[in-house]
This record gives C-alpha cells, sequence and structure tokens, in this order.
C-alpha cells in the first residue's frame, strides 16, 4: 500500500477556511508531489471527492478513509475514477447527497459530485471569478461557453446590469439558471442561450453591445469547438460585440498550447483588443509546468 502522509499533510494544510468551502486539497496532477500525479484531492463542504487518474483504486479508496480520520467534519468520502472522458464515483465513507450547495466569495453554488466529470464548479477558476467579481459593476457581459453560469453568478454579485450566457447545453443552462436563483438574482438580468455558438452570433449581436466579454471554451470537444481551429473564429467577432473600452478575458486548459496562443490568435483576428496582462492561477493547483495548465489572458477592447 502506497504511503499518503504527503497527500494528507498538504490536504490538512489546506482544509481551513469557509466550513461550507470549495477548494482542491491536493494537485497531484500537477507534478509538484512526485509518486502521486495520479491523485487530486476535492473538499466541497463537508464532503470529500477524491480524483483517480490513475489503475489505483483501491489505494485511492484507503487514502479517502485515512482523510475521513485526520480531517475533521468530513461527512463522506467519495473516489471517482477517471479514464479519459469516462467517469465513475462510488462511495468510501458515508453519505453524499446528489447535491451539495457550497460557497465562494459570498455566493452560492449547486454542485453535483457523483453524477458527472465535473461536478458544475471548476475550483481552479476561482481566481478568475473573484476578478469579474470586482470588474463587472455597470456593465452588460458577454459570457461565452457558460456551462452552469459561474462567471455569470459573479458578475451579477458583482453589480453588472445584465449578462447574457451562451451554451449549446440547454440542461447546463437549467443548472446555471437555479444557481442565479439559490443566489437570490433577478432573473430579468440574464439571458440563457442554449445555441451553437456559431449559429447564434446575431442574436448575441442583437443582445449587445458588451463591456465584458468571458471566453471559457472546451479545449477540444467533438462537435463542438476545438481550440486551434476555432478560437480564432470566436476572436474575430469581438469587434462586433464589444463596447469601447471594454475587457475580454480569454481562457485556455489545454496541455498542448501554451500562454502565447491566446495572444498570437488575438493579434491576428481581432488586434483592436490589446493584452492587458495574465491573471492568475489559483494557488490550490501548483503547477510545476504552467504552460501546460489554465491560462487566462485578459486584452482590452480600444473600439
Amino acid at each position: 500500500m502506497r504511503d499518503f502522509a504527503p497527500v494528507i499533510a498538504e490536504c490538512q494544510r489546506r482544509l481551513g477556511g469557509e466550513p461550507e468551502g470549495a477548494r482542491r486539497l491536493f494537485h497531484g496532477r500537477g507534478h509538484c508531489f512526485p509518486g502521486y500525479e495520479d491523485l487530486v484531492v476535492d473538499r466541497f463542504g463537508r464532503y470529500l471527492l477524491i480524483g483517480c487518474f490513475g489503475a489505483d483504486t483501491q489505494g485511492s479508496a484507503e487514502l479517502g478513509r485515512q482523510l475521513a480520520m485526520r480531517l475533521d467534519g468530513i461527512a463522506g468520502v467519495a473516489v471517482q475514477q477517471r479514464q479519459g472522458r469516462r467517469t465513475q464515483a462510488r462511495m468510501v465513507l458515508g453519505e453524499i447527497p446528489p447535491e451539495i450547495e457550497v460557497i465562494e466569495a459570498g455566493c452560492r453554488f449547486a454542485v453535483k459530485p457523483l453524477g458527472n466529470q465535473n461536478v458544475g464548479l471548476f475550483l481552479d477558476m476561482a481566481p478568475t471569478r473573484n476578478w469579474v467579481r470586482a470588474n463587472a459593476s455597470g456593465r452588460r457581459v458577454l459570457n461565452l461557453f457558460s456551462f452552469t453560469c459561474t462567471f455569470s453568478v459573479a458578475a451579477l454579485d458583482g453589480g453588472a446590469t445584465h449578462v447574457v450566457n451562451n451554451d449549446m447545453s440547454r440542461s447546463a443552462l437549467d443548472w446555471g439558471r437555479a444557481i442565479h436563483l439559490l443566489n437570490g438574482h433577478d432573473s430579468r438580468m440574464v439571458s440563457m442561450l442554449p445555441h451553437n455558438l456559431f449559429r447564434s452570433w446575431r442574436k448575441i449581436r442583437q443582445l449587445g453591445r458588451y463591456g465584458l466579454v468571458i471566453i471559457d471554451p472546451p479545449t477540444n470537444q467533438r462537435g463542438s469547438f476545438v481550440a486551434e481551429k476555432q478560437y480564432g473564429q470566436v476572436m474575430k467577432r469581438l469587434s462586433e460585440l464589444c463596447s469601447p473600452g471594454a475587457d475580454v478575458i480569454a481562457c485556455l486548459n489545454s496541455p498542448f498550447l501554451n500562454a502565447d496562443f491566446l495572444k498570437t490568435q488575438m493579434a491576428r483576428w481581432c488586434p483592436e483588443a490589446q493584452f492587458a496582462g495574465d491573471l492568475p492561477s489559483s494557488e490550490d493547483f501548483p503547477d510545476r509546468f504552467p504552460d501546460r495548465g489554465l491560462k487566462v489572458a485578459r486584452f482590452r477592447f480600444r473600439g
């Protein structure tokens, strides 16, 4: 059996904070903990979800039992076996409800840790949500590839006047609508467009122009979006969508494309949007090779 002492120590170090909070306690995928690259541990309130990207499912279950003994207040632990796009979760200890409410920076989010590979809240995006919250006041916001609308929630919490969310998945937008209601947001301040983005530009233009545009696409989703081929096709539309002085947040999570990809694509397809800096990555996701992880770039549209 593996020695999980380094994993447990890191989880103990990061456990503090909001009892109903959500954060990554251990990020082996960043190659900063040799021998544990196949493991991640996420906390959602009183529950732990261990992501196992290798074959050691028995070891992952044992890690869950050890964590439950060492960490205070844990009511349930599950292991999520990750094999490519295939995901299977099984309980190790206690029970985990199908939906959990968690708090991030005062906002409530509903996560579903057992049913999907994506639980509904990308924890590595917390610093970007914080930036959106701090810079959305008085702005009309366009949230592309919105998934469960977590950026939309942060924007309205920060004083946005209206948010337009676009995603192909109607169920994801319904999930996002429920999260807005959870936070007491006025539904009249949110628009949901369950359409293929590349067939929806006319509708999106009709609802604009926008003072803040967020682009957070899947890296490579067959039938939906391939970054190398289609990111530029989104960027070239920005001149039709942005108001003068608008901010554009462009996100990329690919181990094969480095941070320069966003800058070179924007320079080619929308030179009116000038690079204004990178947004910080989450300290909960240490990475020995930062270019392989999440990249978030900010651009300012001159107009």
